[in-house]
């Protein structure tokens, strides 16, 4: 089919890859690389390696874009991790309208951080939905899915190595869909749900909250993501990694209690957690130096993180 591609960053760039070779890129439209202070230039450095133009928008807006969109008169618009909301009268251009690549199980987990979201939201399974775009975001008919299983102990930086795996796949077998006129599947009002993007205030331990809480929010937000983080004698400390103790550690939430497990142990939570109390912090980092281990960073106890 004949596409014009809108996508951003490693996303972006890993579907564009994919799908080039079996299909006619017209135009690759992406964010400049700074957009949003991201800094991800994947899309236009993979653009050039495929020897396909590209144009940079913010927003799609363009009038003079909107020309130059029905000049190229696309079959189909994909898209994958653009991080805007594309104007209605951009999805009537192509004849068979627009798709996109999502990293949730659609209806639930439309808009933004979906893998994040999910993992501390305890979740044991996500994955990836290739649906038609419509005026609201993340709303269209599903073509098709993909499912990835999220262990007990699994990362963010993890399953999304695994859902990267996915997306060509996934995409792939939904233009073939479109090519044979699946006008694909409406999403169901049952479990529909939409999260706002993470930013750094959306990442902050509350010690008041259970141990599997705090940990399921460190590993939501390992590398590459924003990480967890606390304060520590007035600065900030990002925590890399955690886990629970054997054993409840009651008291005071965010009282620094002793070295064990490996780590340093925290308490968390209240008494209406029960064992669910206490967090064990393996890896931490501050503002401006390298992780380290947590019983290398801290050098006495009794004090509190905020």
């Amino acid at each position: 089919m004949r596409i014009v591609f809108f996508g951003y960053g490693e996303l972006g760039a890993t579907v564009l890859r994919g799908i080039a070779p079996h299909h006619e890129v017209l135009l690759v439209l992406t964010h400049r690389a700074e957009f949003s202070g991201l800094g991800e230039p994947d899309v236009e450095l993979a653009a050039a390696d495929l020897g396909l133009p590209v144009r940079y928008s913010a927003t799609a807006r363009e009038p003079d874009l909107h020309e130059q969109l029905r000049d190229l008169a696309p079959e189909l618009i994909v898209s994958t991790n653009w991080r805007t909301r594309v104007p209605a009268e951009v999805l009537r251009i192509p004849e068979r309208g627009a798709v996109n690549t999502h990293d949730a199980l659609l209806p639930a987990y439309a808009g933004f951080g979906a893998v994040n979201w999910a993992i501390r939201n305890g979740e044991e399974e996500t994955g990836l939905t290739v649906h038609y775009m419509a005026e609201e975001l993340d709303t269209g008919p599903i073509i098709t899915q993909a499912r990835v299983k999220i262990g007990p102990h699994d990362t963010a930086g993890q399953i999304l190595e695994r859902l990267l795996a996915e997306y060509v796949p996934v995409t792939l077998e939904a233009l073939e869909r479109v090519a044979e006129g699946h006008r694909g599947e409406p999403q169901p009002p049952e479990g529909a749900s939409f999260y706002h993007r993470i930013g750094v205030e959306d990442t902050r331990i509350d010690w008041r909250d259970s141990a599997t809480t705090i940990c399921d929010l460190v590993r939501g937000q390992s590398d590459p993501f924003v990480n967890a983080w606390t304060t520590h004698r007035g600065f900030r400390l990002w925590v890399k990694a955690a886990t629970r103790p054997t054993r409840a550690h009651g008291g005071t939430p965010g009282r620094i209690v002793k070295a064990d497990y490996g780590g340093v142990v925290v308490a968390s939570g209240g008494p209406g957690d029960g064992d669910d109390r206490g967090v064990v912090l393996l890896q931490v980092c501050t503002e401006t130096g390298p992780p380290v281990r947590a019983i290398d960073y801290f050098t006495t106890f009794g004090e509190y993180l905020h």
